[in-house]
């Protein structure tokens, strides 16, 4: 249904997300920009509410859509295009309410806190992180305070580099419909190999 070169290419800028993002509690909505060395510029949209996100991209492949649903503990990549989408469990850091993520990220590297510094009018706390895992690599991320959520993070790893920051931030709540995969959906069976190649 789809060549092993685009499933590759979704599997790239799926592991952008996974590896960026750590999904705090918080309501929000902003622009989002990824510049990664494989994938370029990609520009889109990102939907925060308390443990769940929406990422809306525009890529070479098309329009794609990820969400994590944190009450299922699943994600979705979704293929508007084609009405398909592809289930994998979640493998985001979640926060509750009163959780830090640097508490929840010491249990997967070694954290390094960086100061303060200020993105899109928000006081951050910047942290560094390398990863026990060696294919993570390492990042580094400014963690809104207000947020509890990181809006600019630096990601290296064997597979690429990105930088992914949020703009325009837009605090107010978020409708139900954004984090469920719509009606009408088929669900699209990839090898697992392929997403981690």
């Amino acid at each position: 249904m789809f060549s092993r070169a685009c499933r590759s290419s979704l599997a790239a800028f799926a592991m952008i997300i996974i590896m960026a993002v750590a999904v705090g509690a918080a309501e929000f909505q902003a622009d989002m920009t990824i510049n990664s060395n494989e994938g370029g510029e990609i520009k889109g949209k990102v939907f925060v509410r308390d443990n769940s996100m929406r990422q809306e991209m525009e890529t070479p492949l098309g329009d794609q859509v990820v969400i994590v649903n944190g009450d299922a503990g699943m994600m979705y990549i979704l293929l508007p295009g084609q009405k398909m989408y592809v289930e994998r469990p979640n493998t985001q850091v979640m926060l509750g309410d009163e959780e830090k993520i640097e508490e929840k990220l010491a249990e997967q590297g070694k954290i390094t806190k960086l100061g303060s510094e200020n993105v899109e009018n928000y006081i951050c706390e910047k942290i560094h992180i390398v990863y026990n895992d060696k294919n993570l690599g390492e990042s580094t991320l400014w963690v809104a305070e207000k947020l509890n959520y990181p809006i600019k993070t630096y990601v290296q790893n064997p597979k690429d580099t990105a930088t992914i920051i949020y703009s325009n931030i837009k605090e107010k709540r978020q409708k139900d419909t954004l984090f469920v995969v719509p009606a009408g959906y088929t669900k699209l069976e990839m090898d697992k190999k392929l997403l981690i190649e």
